[in-house]
């Protein structure tokens, strides 16, 4: 293209947008580029420049492409708005269409993005020629022949009072196949379907246009050998200086091929809104498949360290067992954690918390495999101020996964450095450096992508699906925060750092009542009812929440735990979701009818966010996602066993 475009670019990537505009320099466009990547810059730009397009990456660190799309159409209406960007999937990119887009490219294939450019200049300039024949052929009848007969995309016919032809120029010919003396004195609902003729369509439009002014009438039209089109038109008024009607214009362009790109659009929606269901539930039940039978196996070893004095290296084989659960139970969490992120459906609980107790507890949860590999671990907390508002569950999963990541790929008798620092005084910056195999400096760029690890060796070699830094990432973004990471190259080690804002700690009350302090030994005791259908799972889980010293009835179904509850009091149930003959969501609906608001736990497979609302909604208190976290079902059971109610209605301890 010849005319110099005025581009306004929204890319907070140097590199991307070098490639992007590389790709207009390659197919001859001469432009001007202004880019930002803020909703403050880019509403100022709009403001004060008129551009011809927008080129937008959909996912900034602070800004969306639906916002700016937004932003876009609140100038203007015609404005063509280009989504550009890697991680645009085509649920998205529908639903940008909806809003507005012009169109969209994904950088993987950038080669595609000069003819769309085209396009959408030339669908722009369409819009404005219809708009301006619509205003001239409003003035006077002369100049609306003049235009006319200028175009020849549109059929452009001018109609009686009536709505008989009046006039027909050569494009309505071309178009509809009649020539004008086939037509003129005819009414101009021969173009319609008979169905469209026998409900009144026609009359309709010209009644709603001398209302309104105008009508839209775009529909399925018929040409004189039959064949139908897809015909995109307005019906306008026409009045004279008096105001008085004197027919109308009509306004028809062939959009077949847009309306059937649409409709192919629209139906691939809904094939992907159906395979998402599908995905969805086979994740869901995959899920609980793959972690079903892992809860007898952490139980049975488990029970084994409780009840069997064990020599040393048989205690070292139950801990290796225990690890590789843990480990197979949180690949599938990381699964379903990203289909969690790309869905926008992963939900956080923000609180304050203390990022170093946090960073202690992800340490100490790699202190097994720190210790097998005698790694020397250099600490090094500065950090004055360490209270962040976030998810203490999710930031825990950051760090752990940035000091798993180095206990990973270290070598043994190797050294990590872990930092705690103030890069300023609003922001927490934690750094995790390690001497392992290092990174290349073309992977660098991608080490955050899911499924991506340095290089094809690595998988063999450590094993891991390439989640774990992705999923780190996403939740660092989530919290206004940061996670990058350096290297000086393969086998020179590398630095993972996060970095958070802070937030100011609530101060202390001095008027808070101390806490009563409750003997453990004289409140452990609890009568349980577990509803479980595996008969593994539950004779495990009995056998250790006796050895725990509560005493434990036990259902296999919904039916089952209907009459236990009905024949004694409990002070907590304990049940699984999926049932032979029903849900543990209707096994808590009558055990809280029936129980008064006794405590109650799910323990299932199913460990989707939907799963777990589903539970509370239903009324569980609790939710543990299996391979069940026995330190964890054991600490909510002292909770529970520590309260005023359970200790009113205890029950003798088991031998």
């Amino acid at each position: 293209m010849t005319q110099r475009l005025r581009v306004l670019l929204v890319e907070d990537s140097p590199l991307d947008a070098e490639l992007t505009l590389a790709r207009l320099d390659a197919a001859g466009f001469v432009y001007d580029v202004t880019t930002v990547d803020n909703a403050a810059d880019f509403s100022a730009q709009l403001a004060q420049t008129e551009f011809d397009i927008v080129l937008a990456d959909f996912v900034l660190p602070s800004f969306s492409g639906s916002e700016a799309l937004a932003l876009a159409r609140a100038f203007s209406s015609e404005l063509p708005f280009v989504v550009v960007s890697g991680v645009l999937g085509e649920e998205h990119a529908v639903d940008m269409l909806k809003q507005g887009a012009t169109d969209y490219v994904l950088k993987q294939r950038l080669q595609r993005l000069p003819p769309v450019v085209r396009r959408a200049l030339t669908e722009r300039d369409e819009r404005r020629h219809r708009i301006q024949a619509e205003r001239q052929l409003r003035e006077t009848e002369t100049q609306f022949g003049m235009v006319i007969d200028a175009l020849r995309d549109y059929a452009v016919m001018t109609l009686d009072v009536d709505g008989r032809v009046r006039t027909w120029n050569a494009a309505s010919q071309g178009i509809l196949g009649y020539a004008a003396h086939e037509v003129l004195g005819r009414s101009a609902d021969f173009l319609l379907s008979a169905d469209d003729r026998a409900q009144g369509v026609f009359a309709h439009e010209l009644s709603q246009a001398q209302r309104a002014g105008s009508c839209g009438d775009d529909r399925w039209l018929v040409c004189q050998d039959g064949r139908t089109f897809f015909g995109s038109g307005v019906t306008t008024a026409m009045r004279d200086e008096q105001g008085a009607l004197t027919g109308f214009s009509k306004i028809i362009r062939d959009t077949t091929e847009a309306r059937v790109a649409a409709d192919a659009l629209r139906l691939a929606k809904e094939q992907a809104e159906t395979a998402n269901r599908a995905k969805d539930h086979f994740l869901a039940v995959l899920s609980h498949e793959l972690r079903t039978p892992l809860t007898p196996i952490l139980a049975a070893v488990r029970l084994i360290q409780l009840k069997t004095r064990l020599p040393q290296d048989l205690q070292h084989t139950l801990e290796v067992i225990r690890r590789n659960v843990e480990l197979e139970a949180r690949l599938i969490d990381d699964l379903l954690d990203l289909t969690s992120i790309a869905r926008g459906k992963l939900s956080l609980n923000f609180a304050q918390v203390n990022l170093a107790t946090l960073l202690d507890s992800a340490v100490d949860m790699s202190s097994v495999d720190i210790d097998a590999k005698r790694l020397h671990i250099d600490t090094r907390l500065r950090a004055r101020d360490t209270t962040v508002m976030g998810d203490a569950a999710r930031l825990q999963q950051i760090l752990w996964n940035i000091v798993k990541n180095a206990v990973k790929f270290t070598p043994s008798d190797g050294a990590i450095r872990i930092e705690m620092h103030n890069p300023d005084p609003v922001h927490i910056a934690v750094s995790v450096t390690d001497t392992g195999i290092g990174i290349d400096a073309a992977a660098l760029s991608r080490i955050f992508s899911a499924f991506e690890q340095a290089d094809a060796s690595i998988g063999p070699a450590f094993g891991g699906l390439g989640l774990g830094l992705a999923i780190a990432h996403t939740l660092a973004l989530k919290h206004d925060g940061t996670i990058e990471a350096t290297s000086a190259g393969r086998g020179r080690g590398a630095c993972f750092t996060l970095t958070l804002p802070l937030v100011e700690a609530a101060p202390l009350t001095g008027d808070a009542p101390a806490a009563s302090v409750v003997d453990p030994a004289a409140s452990r005791a609890l009568n349980v009812l577990l509803v479980e259908d595996n008969v593994h799972t539950s004779m495990a889980m009995a056998q250790l929440l006796e050895v725990f010293g509560h005493r434990v009835a036990v259902a296999a179904s919904v039916g089952a735990a209907r009459v236990l509850t009905d024949a004694d009091r409990y002070d907590v149930l304990i049940s699984d979701i999926g049932l032979p003959d029903g849900s543990g969501l209707d096994v808590v609906r009558y055990w809280n009818g029936v129980q008064d608001g006794a405590p109650s736990i799910a323990i299932t497979g199913y460990g989707m966010e939907e799963d777990i609302r589903r539970s509370r909604d239903a009324g569980f208190a609790n939710h543990i996602t299996k391979p069940v976290n026995f330190d964890r079902l054991e600490a909510l059971l002292d909770v529970i066993a520590q309260s005023p109610a359970a200790r009113e209605k205890r029950v003798p301890p088991t031998e």
